[in-house]
């Protein structure tokens, strides 16, 4: 490290100590000013460790070699400092003198080519691969320079001219066309002009690697400089570049665009072929950041430079490799443009040839590639190009103008007024193709179809999501289908989406509907439709019933039996039929509430019915004995009181229910993933159970008090009816409990009305069939005479 501190002392003193004073320093009225400022920029260029490559070639051409010429070359008392530049065997400059003038630096030619590669003639270089769109920006300059000297009331008493050379795309030539134009026609002199200088500013140029050190060469004077093409976002820099402006978006920009439209095309695997320099470098890190905040991953970066260069083949051979490798469909082309990368790929369409280029405006039009070097990749290549506008009466004057029709005009000499555009297979289109103009987008190749696609991994499909493996790029993954009940609508979903509790994903979830609802429906249901005609068939039966008992009530078999309670329990049991219409359909809140309170209070005015039977059943045979006490009791009072007070112990418990926790409609979206289970919700547990207990507590009392009186002898005794009856009553009820926890949905609610009709069933047949047997096929045994003779034998047994 001490060495190179050493080293880097010595190039100071020995700058410092050059004999400035041999190089006169008078352009401008600068004075010894810049001859301060040339040596303090060259003394900060050899302390910055980190100065760009473009500032080592401004420095060099512009200071060391003026220094050389005047140093070395002996002419000690020379009149100026010559700066001797690389010469080119043709120029190509044009002049039209005026009171005001401007420089312009434009590139038609690409490239500069020592004839020493070719011929012996060494010493000179030659301008090759003349472009035809970019005379048209030449051409723009002329038109624009006539279109102001004619209109007096833009520079009223002044002309305006022009001095422009073509850079050729080289930035020696781009440096040697400013010092030319600012030092006159002869040798240039740095900072001297030979003739009065009347250049106002410069156009160009149009590419960044010619503007870079045009504008770090003029910012010393300062000039003002206009590139109508230049794009590096480092231009921007106001610190650096004050004085210079562009007419031009700058790459920032351009590739937002072009990761947008990879981006809408779906494509995630991309690589970037760059120049080997400086703005490649650039343009390479904010491509990458740009394609990576969109999810664009890159698969490889290749740097090419000097095609001529053994390194560089051997580099080329590497990068055949690692294209071939690659799934990647696309390639973005991306820094300076030159032939080295047109040799670059040409070397490599073995492998390119089914890849997809991607060009920005540096590389467009793209035609030139397949024109110059018959690269047929570029015919499925896509190229985005800046709208130069429409330029007024511009094809007029490339009709008319005389500069144009000039026979010494190099160019002119060279290439015809065309541009070189992808043909068709339609001459009238050939013809479009002819006029001055460009297109954002071209796409060459004819029509046929261009699919295309540059995936790392296949896309997900709607209804899959991406599963990230273990490679550690986010554009490489896996598929994997939505878990159940989520869904995807979109290609290449990071997550699925939950679907609403009342949807459901479709067969391939990607799209969420609505669940079906289920209920005991009227309509649709056979389990409903069977139930409701059982129901409606009990009901009937329990109507012709009672219409039999009403029509024989002064019979002794239904006198015997406390006809008031056998009515009062043929109404209960009919409306606890009618309760079933209340489960079937929707269910909304006010059936919700009327179906359970309904059934609880007319099954348990149905029970205490029996109850009171059952009681009056016992008292009737105590009352027998001669001065009993029971006589009292035999009465309607007692079964009154007790049908009384056992249902409204029901009536009570249900009231409480319905306006503490009143049962409610709910919709149920967990038991079954496909569909909606309207139900009711019983508000509380524990006042159904109540309820439900309750009944169960009068239905054991009944039974236990029927079994103990079932033997007493009296005629038509209904004890051992009520047994069997109360006996059908709980099985049924008890055997309902586990069967409708144990259900979901409707079939809970079909458990529960299959329970009611049952036990209501149970009753009518057990309690009321036999007695309408009598009455209506055997008569003769309901009457008093029978009643007494058959009493009669059952006292004397």
């Amino acid at each position: 490290m001490s060495d190179k501190n050493q080293i880097r002392s010595q190039y100071t003193s020995l700058i410092l100590q050059l004999p400035w004073e041999l190089c006169p320093i008078s352009h401008k009225g600068y004075g010894s000013h810049l001859e301060f400022y040339l040596k303090h920029q060259i003394v900060e260029f050899l302390k910055d460790t980190s100065a760009e490559s473009s500032s080592l070639k401004t420095l060099l051409c512009v200071l060391l070699l003026c220094l050389s010429s005047c140093i070395f070359t002996g002419q000690t008392l020379a009149p100026a400092c010559r700066l001797d530049i690389e010469k080119l065997w043709e120029d190509y400059e044009y002049v039209k003198d005026g009171d005001v003038m401007i420089g312009g630096v434009v590139s038609v030619n690409i490239e500069v080519i020592p004839l020493g590669y070719f011929t012996s003639d060494r010493g000179f270089s030659v301008c090759e691969t003349v472009h035809p769109p970019y005379y048209k920006n030449l051409v723009a300059f002329f038109y624009a320079v006539d279109e102001i000297n004619k209109n007096p009331s833009i520079l009223p008493n002044l002309t305006l001219g022009y001095h422009i050379y073509d850079s050729c795309s080289d930035y020696r030539m781009a440096i040697r066309s400013i010092i030319q134009i600012l030092s006159g026609p002869g040798n240039t002199v740095p900072n001297y002009s030979c003739t009065q200088n009347k250049v106002m500013g410069f156009i160009g140029d149009h590419f960044t690697s010619t503007t870079l050190p045009i504008a770090q060469l003029l910012g010393i004077y300062p000039y003002t400089q206009i590139s109508y093409g230049a794009t590096d976002t480092l231009l921007r820099d106001r610190n650096l570049f004050p004085s210079l402006f562009r007419t031009v978006p700058d790459d920032n920009t351009t590739y937002s665009v072009v990761c947008h439209f990879i981006e809408n095309l779906g494509w995630n695997w991309v690589g970037i072929i760059a120049s080997d320099d400086d703005a490649g470098d650039r343009e390479t890190r904010l491509l990458t950041d740009l394609l990576a905040s969109r999810g664009i991953c890159v698969a490889f970066v290749l740097q090419c430079g000097h095609p001529f260069k053994y390194l560089e083949k051997e580099k080329q051979e590497i990068y055949r490799e690692e294209i071939r490798k690659s799934s990647a469909k696309i390639i973005i082309l991306c820094g300076t443009h030159s032939n080295h990368i047109q040799i670059f790929l040409n070397r490599l369409r073995d492998v390119i040839e089914d890849r997809t280029f991607i060009l920005s405006p540096n590389f467009s039009p793209f035609s030139f590639f397949n024109t110059y070097y018959n690269i047929p990749v570029v015919n499925l290549s896509l190229s985005f190009d800046l709208d130069p506008g429409k330029v007024l009466d511009l094809e007029s004057y490339l009709m008319k103008s005389p500069v144009l029709k000039n026979p010494e005009d190099l160019l002119l000499r060279d290439i015809s007024i065309e541009f070189f555009q992808c043909s068709t297979a339609s001459k009238s289109k050939d013809e479009k193709y002819k006029k001055v103009h460009q297109t954002h987008f071209k796409k060459c190749k004819g029509s046929e179809p261009w699919i295309l696609i540059s995936r790392c991994s296949p896309r997900c499909l709607p209804g899959e999501r991406k599963v990230t493996g273990s490679d550690i790029r986010l554009c490489c993954y896996q598929c994997a289908p939505c878990a159940e009940g989520e869904i995807s609508n979109t290609s290449d979903s990071k997550d699925c989406m939950k679907c609403p509790e009342d949807s459901w994903p479709n067969e391939n979830r990607t799209s969420c509907v609505l669940k079906d609802l289920e209920y005991l429906s009227y309509a649709e249901d056979i389990i409903s439709i069977t139930l409701s005609c059982s129901s409606l068939f009990f009901c009937i039966m329990t109507v012709l019933l009672l219409l039999i008992f009403v029509l024989n009530h002064n019979t002794p078999i239904v006198r015997a039996n406390n006809k008031n309670l056998s009515f009062v329990l043929l109404v209960s049991i009919m409306l606890s039929f009618l309760c079933v219409f209340l489960f079937l359909g929707r269910p909304v809140d006010i059936t919700c509430m009327l179906r359970q309170i309904s059934t609880g209070i007319f099954l348990s005015v149905s029970i205490s019915s029996l109850l009171a039977k059952t009681i009056m059943v016992y008292i009737a045979f105590k009352a027998t004995r001669p001065g009993s006490v029971w006589r009292t009791w035999t009465g309607v009072r007692l079964p009154n009181c007790v049908l009384l007070i056992c249902s409204s112990v029901q009536v009570v418990l249900c009231m409480s229910w319905v306006t503490l926790s009143p049962p409610f409609q709910e919709l149920d979206t967990h038991s079954y993933k496909e569909k909606v289970v309207v139900q009711c919700n019983e508000g509380s547990d524990l006042w159904f159970y109540s309820v439900l207990g309750y009944m169960g507590v009068l239905a054991a009392v009944i039974f236990i008090t029927a079994f103990l009186a079932r033997t007493l002898p009296d005629s038509f005794n209904e004890a051992k009816y009520i047994t069997f009856s109360m006996l059908v009553f709980c099985s049924v009820w008890i055997a309902m409990i586990p069967a409708y926890l144990s259900t979901r949905g409707k079939y809970m609610v079909a458990v529960e009305i299959f329970a009611i009709l049952t036990s209501n069933a149970g009753l009518l047949g057990c309690i009321f069939l036999p007695k309408c047997y009598i009455i209506l096929l055997k008569p003769e045994l309901n009457t008093r005479k029978y009643i007494l003779e058959h009493k009669q034998a059952i006292l004397h047994q």
